[in-house]
């Protein structure tokens, strides 16, 4: 079956895209035994545990459960209710989804509630909770791609296809497009719709003298903006297995890091993350997947002249301080801005990131417009890039046993879901090429292509290299 967005969305960039620097209690304090202080309030407590564990999935236009926590005043209405408290120490069906946070935390909201819903807290002195850790960066050793790892760059090219693990929840169908946007780099993305996006690049580098493979991981979500970088540091080679460590470019394998490993057509890609320290690094997506029509990244590759072994960025002195380090201590390699009307690149200027979105080379964007009908209001909206059309001259599905063919389905390249409010909708970081175009209103609210639903005649969108492009619905008027 083809997977749920609503399982998918909130999963993904909860596991990946989490942490917002809004408190000092995020960095340096040891997880095991917190000290709770007499005065809790939502500033110095309460926002920052919502903020990394919460707001992923219960903020924007179409939160989970019509459950939003971005504000005071939501997280205090939802508290008095108890049904916050009483999700957040449900061990059956917790909240968040991968299991219950540390007692001290769900500690903290009752004490919260208890003095009485304090908004804006102070620091005592002597306060022990307020005496942090001074973090220390590990000496990273990047591989010297000239010697061993360069070959990564190569196999991670292409569109992988398979299941996923994320947070202790199994999703049956994924997909991940990489291609080759320069000499020495190689991106994919995945558009995961009204919440935001998700982005891991891969390109050569000069970091601190070394000739490496770096990533840069990260994305937009709910106008929160974040980017990551690490460093390869690791590359072990088995009968026909190549193994890949890439790790936070500033405070190492303590905070986050990623491994992958290349077996024939077949990726395991897996992520760990800390949140920055709060807690040991832990597991958090398991990908695993085969190449999948590797006509594309072949094309792709052969447009921009790759594989070659030149850096292409310089970081010789190291990465750039992060606009938030200063008033909290520095964990890690990233740069994160929070803002409700700037555009992608006004927030990255914002955060200081190293490579911004006009920096990148290739890749364009293409705004869809979608025109409702009365019979489409109200529903949320699939919008499908894929390799081949999953609908015919009529409208219709191309199926197989009532249901799209899982063959085209496979051929999935971008799979953005926006809600009922939204009429329009921007791919970023897309990839140049011939694409087909779905929009399919999700009548049933299954969360996939399905007997009922409403589409249009197969639309063909072909997306030249840098640019912008807009493409308009106006006939999503078939009944499936």
């Amino acid at each position: 079956m083809f997977l749920s967005w609503q399982m998918t969305m909130c999963s993904f960039l909860l596991a990946t895209l989490v942490v917002i620097l809004s408190s000092a209690t995020c960095f340096g304090q040891s997880p095991a035994k917190p000290a709770i202080r007499d005065e809790v309030s939502y500033s110095n407590d309460i926002r920052p545990i919502v903020n990394n564990f919460c707001t992923t999935c219960h903020a924007g236009d179409d939160p989970e459960g019509e459950f939003v926590l971005t504000s005071y005043k939501d997280v205090r209405k939802h508290v008095e209710k108890g049904e916050l408290l009483q999700r957040i120490n449900d061990a059956k069906k917790p909240m968040p989804q991968n299991g219950l946070l540390p007692p001290y935390m769900r500690r903290l909201f009752q004490l919260w509630a208890d003095g009485g819903y304090l908004n804006v807290g102070t620091r005592k002195a002597g306060n022990e909770n307020a005496k942090y850790e001074k973090f220390k960066p590990p000496v990273i050793a990047p591989v010297d791609i000239d010697r061993q790892g360069f070959e990564m760059l190569e196999y991670m090219q292409g569109h992988w296809v398979g299941s996923m693990m994320l947070m202790g929840q199994n999703i049956d169908w994924m997909a991940f497009d990489y291609r080759a946007i320069a000499p020495s780099h190689v991106h994919g993305i995945f558009e995961g719709g009204t919440i935001g996006n998700l982005f891991t690049s891969f390109f050569v580098a000069n970091f601190k003298g070394k000739k490496t493979i770096m990533a840069r991981n990260g994305g937009l979500l709910n106008g929160i903006y974040r980017t990551s970088y690490f460093v390869l540091d690791q590359v072990k080679y088995k009968r026909n297995e190549a193994y890949y460590r890439l790790v936070d470019a500033y405070g190492g394998k303590d905070i986050m890091w990623m491994e992958l490993t290349f077996s024939g057509d077949k990726l395991q890609f897996n992520s760990y993350t800390s949140r920055f320290g709060l807690t040991e690094p832990k597991l958090h997506m398991a990908f695993t997947g085969r190449s999948r029509h590797r006509e594309l990244a072949a094309a792709a590759a052969k447009a921009v002249g790759f594989p070659q072994r030149v850096v292409e960025r310089d970081f010789s002195k190291g990465l750039p301080t992060p606009t938030w380090v200063g008033k909290y201590p520095q964990t890690s390699a990233s740069f994160i801005w929070e803002g409700k009307n700037e555009s992608v690149l006004e927030l990255a200027q914002l955060a200081k990131d190293p490579i911004r979105i006009d920096q990148i080379p290739h890749l364009s964007s293409l705004k869809v417009t979608v025109q409702r009908t009365e019979l489409t209001t109200g529903k949320k909206l699939h919008i499908y890039l894929s390799r081949r059309a999953l609908t015919d001259n009529r409208g219709k599905f191309i199926t197989q046993g009532g249901y799209v063919r899982s063959d085209l389905l496979d051929g999935l390249l971008s799979f953005p879901e926006i809600s009922s409010k939204q009429n329009e909708y921007s791919f970023t970081y897309l990839h140049p090429g011939k694409y087909f175009l779905t929009v399919v209103a999700d009548m049933d609210a299954d969360g996939y292509p399905s007997p009922g639903d409403i589409t249009h005649p197969v639309t063909e969108v072909l997306v030249a290299p840098k640019s912008n492009s807009h493409v308009k619905i106006t006939d999503l008027n078939v009944r499936n």
